[in-house]
């Protein structure tokens, strides 16, 4: 099914392959994994033929995939067989809606309109859309414009399927959907690589696991050995737990403020967009600004509109801000935040890391330490869109907490990191909030939650429960 000898992999005159021996067996389940920058988006790249058809890369070495040769002559025939979810997944949209999204590929290939309907109806209804259905793509959330990825990669009747962090931005309901349709795939005779941090959903699925380090194939383990080594294997690189995470419970409780002064409060936050139902519904809400905040929620149920609020990006006339009764305009709310997107590569702009970093700087007291700590030292001269999901994060976060501003807002800052990474993001906001700064993030990251948050806000259809 799939071969590679020898390969490597050079691009902007770095090697991010190194000499890769791989053999992956029909309907086998391969999860590949390692720390950020590893070499793993690349390998997936490669795989799926987008190196160098698309994007520039030399490769050096053998590769046969579907007992096709790479990099194939004909493309587009060669794509036909593969199925492919991306790290982000706004960068395999191709339409505006998700019912276009949908038929999207097999339109492109020639299907008639009955096998077309037929199939999204099996997928819909596979997928869990109904919810979905009729809406643009532009207003969905991170996590549900995941799913669509994912449903629209298995419209066609594909033989492979590469993954890479498919469960990015996913709650935890969903992403118990995902390893089901994954099963599903695997149970169907399909073969599946699937680059991935977070290991837990899919510890009953993986026939094995290959590691990635520095470009370099480090460990190749059938999946019992792999399990039988893990807590060895799991400290020398870096992984993420087997086991699904959970929250204490102590940490769903919301801690009353010692300072008044230091209490935001906020009163009759509603919001609606113009051709949707509300999607807001908060009658009072008082912040402690000495905490750090986790919130939390299923996918679409209102987290990035409640903080685009906070933070003066959305405006509504109907609510109020307010601290010691003095009401916050969102011009001042703006002022006072700094947002780390889901997705970061709206906010990357300069040509490298360390212009980034230091353009908008207000801390440049704690540069050196930011960028080591985040283990960004090595990256400074490298340009921002060149780096992995995971390394965008890293020197998003780092700008934000150089910015000098008093609100730091961050919205799954660490879907795309590996756990040593992960801690040090959480160490760094413990270090920001000790500064006097309010800390909030939105993350389904239990680890990173257990880690960091001292108070939980869970939210639910546009309201905050118990």
């Amino acid at each position: 099914m799939i071969q590679l000898n020898q390969v490597t992999l050079i691009r902007d005159e770095k090697k991010v392959l190194d000499n890769i021996n791989l053999t992956v067996r029909s309907g086998e389940l391969v999860v590949l994994t390692g720390e950020s920058g590893s070499g793993k988006s690349s390998l997936i790249s490669v795989l799926n033929g987008l190196i160098p058809e698309l994007y520039d890369g030399e490769i050096f070495g053998q590769l046969t995939v579907l007992d096709t040769p790479l990099p194939p002559i004909d493309f587009n025939k060669y794509v036909k067989d593969i199925g492919v979810v991306f790290q982000n997944p706004k960068t395999q949209f191709f339409t505006t809606s998700v019912l276009s999204e949908l038929a999207f590929s097999m339109e492109n290939y020639g299907f008639s309109a009955e096998d077309i309907n037929t199939r999204m109806n099996d997928v819909i209804e596979l997928f869990h859309l109904e919810d979905l259905i009729g809406k643009k793509v532009t207003e969905l959330s991170g996590g549900q414009k995941q799913r669509i990825a994912f449903a629209s990669a298995c419209m066609l009747p594909h033989r492979l399927f590469l993954f890479d962090e498919p469960s990015s931005n996913l709650d935890y309901v969903t992403i118990k959907q995902l390893s089901d349709y994954i099963k599903l795939l695997k149970q169907r005779g399909c073969t599946l690589i699937i680059s991935e941090h977070r290991l837990f959903y899919l510890s009953e699925l993986a026939d094995r696991y290959v590691i990635l380090k520095n470009g370099k194939l480090t460990y190749d383990l059938p999946a019992a050995q792999f399990k039988a080594q893990f807590p060895i294997i799991q400290e020398e690189m870096g992984l993420r737990s087997l086991q699904e995470p959970k929250l204490l419970k102590s940490f769903v409780e919301k801690t009353e403020p010692d300072d008044v002064s230091r209490v935001l409060q906020i009163k009759d936050l509603t919001y609606q967009y113009s051709d949707r139902k509300s999607v807001l519904n908060i009658p009072s809400l008082d912040i402690s600004i000495d905490n750090i905040v986790g919130l939390v929620g299923q996918n679409g149920s209102g987290k990035t509109t409640f903080v685009q609020l906070l933070s003066g990006l959305l405006t509504d006339k109907s609510h109020s801000f307010s601290i010691m009764g003095a009401n916050l305009s969102a011009k001042e709310r703006i002022a006072r935040s700094f947002i780390v997107m889901q997705d970061v590569n709206l906010q990357l702009f300069f040509e490298t890391v360390e212009k980034e970093l230091l353009v908008q700087s207000k801390r440049t007291e704690l540069f050196d330490d930011v960028v080591d700590d985040l283990n960004l030292r090595g990256l400074l001269s490298s340009h921002p869109q060149n780096l992995s999901g995971g390394e965008k994060q890293r020197v998003a976060i780092a700008s934000a907490i150089l910015s000098g501003k008093e609100w730091l807002i961050l919205d799954e800052p660490t879907s795309g990191l590996d756990y040593q990474n992960m801690l040090a993001v959480s160490k760094l906001l413990k270090k920001a909030q000790s500064l006097g700064l309010f800390v909030l993030v939105i993350s389904h990251d239990n680890e990173l939650l257990s880690q960091t948050a001292s108070c939980i806000l869970k939210m639910d259809n546009g309201r905050f429960i118990s």
